[in-house]
């Protein structure tokens, strides 16, 4: 098997649907199917039961092969990592797309202080929705960006390197006076009926959202979407409305009106930053580094 095979198994587990995952690996149903299938033979074992169409589920091997799989990636991405500063730098020009949160993870001024010490590379860092700034990256307007872990999922790991920057925590945003406030933890469960206002797919929080509540066998109940976090957070005071967000890219638009309460099973999500295999270098690497310092999880 390949490490691109890992990859969609990896995509296929998380998504639990081979259609769905096969439209974010960018190849027909049948040829991840067909991938599914020698991996398995290779191994000898049954990792996904197809049984049933519409939900496909996980066998007891494939949940164990799922966490060694996980670690064969991000072993991959790291000797890939560290081969990087071997290979020439020829850029001169470096234009990094970012999902609009640079400012909130000081991810912006890190870059502006980066590039006072690089004098002859011209760089510039441009925000833009999540599918836009992995399509630019794709088209080659971009030669680096900025997305979360739940934007990189489809992208092979043999095309493009998917170095993590932070990590942050998903966050329940309730309005003060909704019921579940008083509770410590909030399980997923209690939101299987609430009415939730959503960032748009292709933000990285929505992705992720659905993948959970299926998982749960749950469905989540979107009824209002918007691209700007204050509009959502606008829409909860003296509702039933919820909105899932990552906690420090929503903490600045925190308000008295509304409360950030938090998972049973917390949930984590990488920022991370992209560029094509091929293109690693010494410059990348050092960048990457630079904006990692004093990076901290956050709590």
């Amino acid at each position: 098997m390949t490490i691109n095979d890992i990859q969609a198994f990896i995509m296929v587990y998380e998504l639990r649907h081979i259609s769905n995952a096969a439209v974010e690996l960018h190849m027909s149903q049948s040829e991840l199917s067909k991938r599914m299938r020698a991996v398995e033979n290779e191994l000898n074992i049954q990792l996904i039961d197809t049984y049933n169409k519409r939900r496909l589920q996980i066998t007891p091997a494939g949940e164990t092969f799922y966490h060694h799989a996980q670690t064969m990636i991000a072993d991959y991405e790291s000797m890939m990592h560290d081969l990087a500063p071997n290979r020439p730098n020829q850029t001169s020009k470096l234009t990094i797309g970012s999902i609009p949160v640079s400012g909130q993870y000081n991810i912006a001024q890190k870059i502006a202080s980066f590039s006072s010490l690089q004098p002859e590379v011209e760089l510039k860092l441009i925000e833009d929705e999540g599918d836009h700034v992995r399509q630019r990256l794709l088209d080659g307007e971009f030669q680096a960006a900025i997305i979360r872990d739940t934007q990189t999922s489809s992208l092979q790991p043999t095309e493009f390197q998917k170095q993590p920057l932070l990590a942050d925590e998903l966050k329940v945003i309730l309005p003060a006076n909704h019921p579940l406030v008083q509770q410590k933890l909030i399980r997923l469960h209690d939101l299987a009926h609430a009415q939730m206002v959503s960032l748009p797919a292709g933000s990285g929080v929505y992705e992720l959202s659905m993948s959970l509540f299926a998982r749960q066998n749950l469905t989540l109940h979107i009824f209002f979407e918007s691209t700007h976090i204050e509009t959502l957070l606008g829409m909860l005071p003296n509702s039933d409305n919820v909105t899932l967000l990552f906690k420090q890219s929503v903490t600045p638009f925190m308000t008295d009106d509304v409360v950030m309460c938090s998972l049973a099973i917390p949930v984590m999500s990488q920022l991370q930053f992209v560029y094509p295999q091929r293109d690693g270098n010494q410059l990348m690497t050092d960048l990457i580094d630079y904006l990692t310092v004093n990076a901290t999880v956050t709590n």
